[in-house]
């Protein structure tokens, strides 16, 4: 895991983390968010905003990883 700083202006974003996960993981991850924002309405448009943007960074997931989940 390697832990860099960020050029942000935004005090919460002053750091970042690198992970490598498998694609299981990756699935699981996958599976949580798409949870996660099922269930954010309205009332809750920047933290679904932020759910979306976290999705598209994920990679692919391999097709017999996806399956598990």
């Amino acid at each position: 895991m390697v832990v860099e700083p960020l050029d942000s202006p935004d005090p919460r974003d002053d750091w970042s983390i690198e992970l490598r996960l498998s694609g299981v993981e990756v699935a699981l991850i996958r599976t949580a968010l798409k949870l996660l924002e099922s269930t954010l309405g309205r009332e809750e448009a920047d933290e679904l905003a932020e759910v979306k943007a976290l999705l598209g960074e994920l990679p692919p997931v391999p097709e017999g990883d996806a399956s598990r989940f």
